[in-house]
């Protein structure tokens, strides 16, 4: 099963078992075993500080630099300003290189975003401007320029991509306000933050603020939100509409606060608590961990609060209503409803993070969830921790530490998987890791493969259902209460849990059904694979069939062809399969390389659908997928596949079968 439906899985199951027992898995500590990957290769970028965690796309890399200049206030280094390096993520070959001497400032924080299904890379930069790349080329694709009064765009963008009744649209908080932007860099909307309040690392988030909140409501109150220097917390529609302003030195009874991380909604814990939107504030004596929730008459008010140290980091969200922060003494986790079976603030590390600590994901489920914590010293370091719930308090291990080799300041986390990571620091040393027996490293010749003229790409969303952001988001949070539904004591609260639990399925009925028709069907037997009446020079070799029924085969029925890598049409064979085979294939890892090769020789055209089970093949040559109710099955040495073509190994002497049945 590939890793995106195993992390969906599990995520899910967190977020319905009880507080108690959830939280990863009940966790044996002596069992938790995280394993590190091995240091692959390094870069020594001189560009500058590296301020924010590279983003791994499957095999690119991007790290975002902040410049270098040997003159303080003067120019930059040639071909050291701020900007950006592709490299692929397995070789370490820098690929392309954007630099943006417009800024000038040298820290660059506003995190790099990859905007799945267009192959494009935003940026925003202290310039105050916002770009966009073709992430495969680098090519400037458009740059919206925004007011710049000190330091820019700071903080996190967010695309709201493939909603359906929803425009496409790139939120950006800016120093001055919010604005939204079209994927063609066409201004949507904008709206000016009140009594001229700037931001800074004011990042966008997504919050749920109505006290009466329901997944069946038209308005949900599912919101976009940000922060400002002033203490000023804005929310606006997911359309740009209805911005809203509020002051939270007002509401929480201070002065003088700032918010410089995204708000998060705060999912409950238990039957009786509701959704609410986290934020952190900080003051010049320490921060806070504030819950707010938005009254019928349109006031905030305080759910409840909790004191940080001073620079909190950016927070992560865990399931079942737990928070994790860091500041300059400890990294912590709240359950942040005050349970009576946790204790409010358990320490997972000690030590100064100041920057972003990270959840990450990937085909790890030994028990606890994997977390990334910076610490932020001048040998700074990442530290690998898992994290679970214990008998009656929230529990962590210490995994593992990665020192890079070239010591430095660090605040930026580290990117990719549990088993593939990225990550650099001030010294502007950049270090990647992952493990040789990968499944998604390239093979040979991938590249130029995966850009054939003949292949039709179809690119899926960065979530772990493969559905759009904010629908992922409502399966989760229709789950969430639908299974608290189920739990109640009323009959009322079941029959609404009920329907809750069938829009979920209804909502995942594409993926499951992609799911079912890749790995299972009544003509899945195994075969009896021969070798007989191919030529012998494909003995050692790779060999791809397609074989057709006779009403979509264009030759004579039951005739073989024979085509070689090298030499083309070789020879015929008149039998009981209409079908073509290409042979003389070598050095592919995965039945979809081989494949591709196969088809493109065939002069085939070939379509594949990127699902969360991996990738799925539609058509091949005449045959579309779902004509007749028939689809491509394949095997390979004679057994019938179950794995996605992306995920399933073989050897340097297969024979790969496709059948369309």
């Amino acid at each position: 099963m590939p890793s995106k439906f195993v992390i969906f899985i599990v995520f899910f199951g967190l977020l319905i078992v009880p507080a108690s027992t959830s939280l990863g898995h009940t966790v044996d500590p002596g069992n938790a075993a995280w394993e590190f990957p091995p240091l692959q290769w390094t870069k020594d970028l001189e560009s500058g500080y590296v301020s924010t965690a590279p983003v791994v796309v499957e095999e690119m890399l991007f790290v975002k630099v902040g410049g270098r200049s040997d003159s303080p206030g003067g120019p930059w280094d040639d071909g050291k300003g701020p900007g950006i390096y592709a490299f692929n993520t397995y070789t370490g070959e820098q690929i392309w290189r954007y630099e943006h001497n417009q800024s000038r400032s040298g820290f660059e924080i506003s995190p790099p975003v990859f905007v799945y299904g267009f192959d494009m890379l935003i940026n925003g930069w202290t310039s105050g401007n916002i770009t966009a790349h073709n992430a495969s080329t680098g090519e400037l694709l458009w740059m919206y320029e925004t007011e710049r009064i000190s330091w820019g765009v700071t903080g996190k963008l967010m695309p709201v991509i493939g909603e359906p009744n929803v425009q496409d649209t790139i939120h950006i908080s800016t120093e001055t306000g919010v604005l939204g932007l079209s994927p063609n860099g066409t201004l949507l909307f904008q709206h000016t933050f009140p009594d001229n309040a700037t931001g800074y690392r004011n990042g966008v988030g997504l919050a749920i603020l109505s006290e009466n909140f329901s997944i069946f409501s038209s308005t949900s109150g599912l919101l976009l939100a940000t922060g400002d220097e002033s203490g000023g917390f804005h929310s606006w529609e997911i359309d740009g509409s209805n911005f809203s302003s509020w002051d939270l030195n007002s509401i929480l009874g201070a002065s003088e606060l700032k918010m410089r991380t995204p708000p998060f909604i705060m999912y409950p814990s238990h039957q009786n608590d509701t959704f609410g939107a986290g934020v952190i504030v900080q003051g010049s004596e320490g921060g806070e961990l504030v819950n707010l929730q938005l009254n019928n008459e349109s006031n905030l008010s305080v759910k409840n609060r909790v004191s940080l140290g001073i620079a909190p980091s950016i927070p992560v969200n865990l399931p079942n209503g737990v928070v994790v922060t860091g500041d300059l003494d400890s990294v912590k986790a709240h359950c942040f409803y005050n349970l009576t079976d946790c204790d409010n603030a358990t320490v997972i590390d000690f030590g100064p993070v100041s920057g972003e600590p990270v959840l990450l994901v990937g085909n790890y489920n030994l028990g606890g969830i994997p977390l990334v914590v910076p610490h932020n010293t001048a040998d700074g370091y990442w530290a690998g921790h898992l994290v679970w719930w214990g008998e009656n308090n929230i529990e962590s291990s210490l995994q593992w530490d990665w020192h890079p080799q070239k010591e430095g300041w660090l605040t930026a986390g580290v990117g990719g998987t549990t088993e593939v990571m990225a990550a650099a620091n001030d010294a502007s040393w950049l270090e990647v890791r992952y493990f040789d027996d990968d499944p998604n490293a390239p093979s040979i010749d991938s590249d130029e493969q995966q850009n054939s003229e003949n292949q039709e790409t179809k690119s899926n969303n960065s979530t772990v259902t493969g559905l759009p952001l904010l629908t992922e988001l409502l399966v989760v949070m229709t789950l969430v209460l639908s299974t608290a539904g189920l739990a109640g004591g009323n009959m009322a609260a079941k029959r609404a849990g009920s329907l809750g639990i069938l829009l979920v399925l209804l909502l995942l009925l594409p993926t499951l059904n992609l799911a079912w028709v890749t790995a299972v069907s009544d003509e899945g037997g195994d075969l009896e694979t021969s070798r007989e009446g191919f030529p012998e020079a494909w003995n050692d070799s790779q060999v791809v069939c397609f074989e057709y029924p006779e009403d979509l085969w264009w030759d004579e029925a039951g005739m073989t062809i024979f085509l070689d890598a090298d030499e083309g049409e070789i020879a015929r064979l008149e039998g009981n399969n209409s079908r073509t085979c290409v042979g003389g294939l070598s050095e592919h890892q995965t039945i979809q390389t081989a494949t591709v090769e196969a088809a493109q020789l065939a002069g085939l055209g070939y379509t594949w659908d990127s699902q969360p089970l991996g990738i799925f093949v539609e058509d091949i040559g005449p045959a579309e997928g779902g004509d007749g109710d028939r689809w491509w099955l394949y095997w390979v040495d004679g057994k019938h596949g179950n794995l996605a073509v992306n995920l399933q190994p073989i050897t340097n002497a297969s024979v790969v079968e496709w059948r369309f049945l």
